[in-house]
């Protein structure tokens, strides 16, 4: 059973909390608490009183890369979202046609060998979709570093719903750390937004504990069709929980 859900225009989060008024940060949102078959609505400021000495939270270290770039296929305009980098060396991509208000739309990619011109003289080739059961996700090679290419030219990924651009660190959890080679996640892990320092050293404080764990997340919105794809993760020994 497929279940549409429909959020009103005046209930959608076009900038972040933190722009929304004077003296608010990111913990300002609404938090659902369930226990059980009962649930609460509270407040995510709430949290460090809502959880007990010896709780756990496991939290995603992972830092938000500025995976869209601008590029041309033919005399097309197209912004290319970078997802995951594959074993091999290819990348999954997403191709979106910009909307003219600085956020993109789906577009349905020509097929292999399809050539993309990025910035800096490099070069995108698709090769195959990642699924036969969708076309939205495609393996490329591109001609360059594509890490390199996205501190070079990159944004962060925007999609409709919201208001303005935003800069990278917008786009940051309290929990990011930098990669060793420079890798990340094409959205953000925005399940750990929320969390401000302040937060985290209250929670600390009350004897909660904190299992880091790094998951590059791809590109959002696998549609119902498409099966999983892998993403790159690492977890710590247990004795580096704090």
């Amino acid at each position: 059973m497929t279940v549409a859900v429909r959020v009103p225009e005046e209930l959608s989060a076009r900038v972040p909390v933190e722009q929304r008024g004077p003296g608010l940060d990111r913990d300002a949102v609404r938090l659902l608490v369930s226990r059980g078959t009962e649930a609460e609505h509270h407040a995510f400021v709430e949290l460090p009183r809502l959880l007990r000495a010896g709780d756990l939270l496991v939290v995603n270290t992972s830092p938000t890369l500025a995976a869209a770039v601008d590029g041309r296929t033919g005399h097309a305009r197209v912004v290319v979202h970078f997802s995951t980098r594959g074993d091999d060396g290819r990348w999954a991509v997403e191709l979106r046609q910009p909307d003219g208000r600085g956020t993109t739309r789906a577009w349905a990619a020509p097929g292999p060998g399809t050539g993309v011109r990025l910035p800096g003289g490099a070069r995108l080739v698709l090769e195959e979709p990642l699924s036969r059961r969708g076309d939205r996700l495609w393996w490329a090679r591109v001609s360059r570093d594509v890490l390199g290419l996205l501190r070079e030219y990159g944004r962060p990924i925007r999609y409709a719903y919201t208001e303005r651009d935003q800069p990278l660190s917008a786009y940051q959890t309290v929990f990011a750390l930098p990669s060793p080679d420079g890798a990340g996640s094409a959205e953000m892990p925005s399940a750990g937004r929320p969390f401000t320092a302040r937060t985290v050293t209250e929670l600390v404080s009350r004897g909660v504990r904190f299992a880091p764990v790094t998951l590059h997340t791809g590109v959002a919105s696998a549609e119902v069709h498409e099966p999983p794809y892998p993403e790159r993760f690492a977890v710590p020994e247990e004795s580096a929980w704090l």
